[in-house]
């Protein structure tokens, strides 16, 4: 009896550990097969928190505070940034290597994929053309400008992102455009200061595993059976939640001003543009959308007026122009390269009137806030 006993243990034994060696064996034979057939594993959503970092395992990786982020150190060319090669560094941003310190005036630009740059090259950048115009004025001190723009991200991500990981970079200089990616459709009608993501051990395996394409083929199965389209997912008859409420935005963008006064930092505030209104509306006409998008520029508009910090209306330097986005239609979001050279062109004149500004942080005497009462003086 006994002996029948230690027969079937050990039958059960022999039995657990050819299912675990078959389970690597499996994968392995699943990804030849998937990669002789290659089969479309990308689940078309525009809700960034469900898909963001799973549709392009190979550019993000999830993140348990921030939803998502680059993978550091890496030329990758994607679908994601429509065929075009892209340098990401290790610290996660677009551009060259970053050295912790720099012996040159630090501008640090932070926002979404408009300040990344989408659908241009680097050295068309906003960020790049800036930093190109202030180094070729004699009578401007040497600066070196930071592409810290992060696609799909809000403003709930960028006062996150850049308290820990812009600050420690030690920029002299923080300019800040945010607005398109807060006022986006919040996924399953969650804001972004309420969604709840997986512990993290559990990301932490998902990213393990996020490029495989087993994986990734099962995961768009799933969500193909139970996500539903951006189109239904939205109910018509109420009001959508935003990912960022615009009472929230202006909290986020105090939270990095405040952050960044305490650091010795000067704040630069840049509205975010919209395609001139006659694009999308004949005369008489209101569009919402940019109504809505007017409404998050106002609180930055408040905020720089309320912080005493620069402020560079680019909404209303757009409307002068009709021939910045390539088409206004299809993307009201992302301005073309002769945008990018109008933005470095508006923030460039802004220095060369208040060169004041273009000092390092550690030049800068201390002051009081100008949103809370100094010390009291005898």
């Amino acid at each position: 009896m006994s002996m029948n006993k230690a027969n079937s243990g050990s039958g059960i034994g022999c039995k657990l550990v050819i299912l675990i060696l078959s389970i690597p064996a499996l994968i392995l034979l699943s990804e030849i097969i998937l990669t002789i057939i290659p089969l479309n594993t990308f689940f078309e959503n525009r809700f960034f928190l469900v898909n963001r970092a799973l549709d392009y395992p190979e550019i993000f990786r999830k993140d348990p505070r921030l939803f998502w982020r680059f993978r550091p150190s890496q030329d990758i060319t994607s679908r994601f940034f429509e065929g075009e090669t892209i340098r990401i560094n290790s610290h996660g941003l677009r551009g060259e290597e970053i050295p912790l310190k720099s012996d040159k005036i630090r501008i640090a630009a932070l926002g979404n994929s408009c300040t990344f740059g989408w659908g241009v090259t680097e050295d068309q950048t906003y960020v790049r053309l800036l930093e190109k115009m202030i180094n070729n004025d004699d009578s401007l001190p040497r600066v070196e400008v930071i592409n810290a723009g992060i696609p799909g991200y809000s403003t709930f991500q960028g006062r996150r992102f850049f308290v820990s990981d812009i600050a420690r970079l030690q920029p002299d200089i923080v300019m800040m455009m945010f607005g398109w990616n807060d006022q986006w459709a919040a996924a399953e009608n969650i804001a972004d200061k309420d969604q709840k993501l997986p512990s993290e051990s559990i990301i932490k395996l998902q990213n393990s595993v996020s490029r495989l394409k087993i994986y990734r083929l099962l995961r768009k199965v799933i969500l193909w059976i139970t996500e539903k389209p951006l189109e239904k997912a939205l109910v018509r008859t109420e009001r959508p939640v935003y990912r960022v409420a615009f009472v929230d935005f202006y909290q986020n963008l105090m939270v990095i001003f405040k952050f960044a006064h305490a650091e010795g930092m000067r704040l630069m505030i840049l509205t975010s543009p919209i395609p001139s209104l006659e694009v999308y509306y004949p005369a008489g006409f209101q569009s919402p959308m940019h109504e809505y998008h007017e409404t998050y520029n106002m609180q930055a508009r408040l905020l720089a007026r309320n912080s005493k910090s620069p402020l560079i209306n680019l909404t209303s330097i757009f409307d002068q122009h009709n021939d910045l986005f390539d088409d206004a239609i299809r993307d009201p979001i992302h301005f073309n390269a002769k945008g990018h050279h109008v933005i470095a062109e508006a923030i460039y004149r802004h220095f060369k009137e208040h060169p004041e500004l273009l000092v390092s942080g550690d030049e800068i005497e201390p002051e009081p806030s100008p949103l809370r009462p100094g010390p009291k003086r005898n």
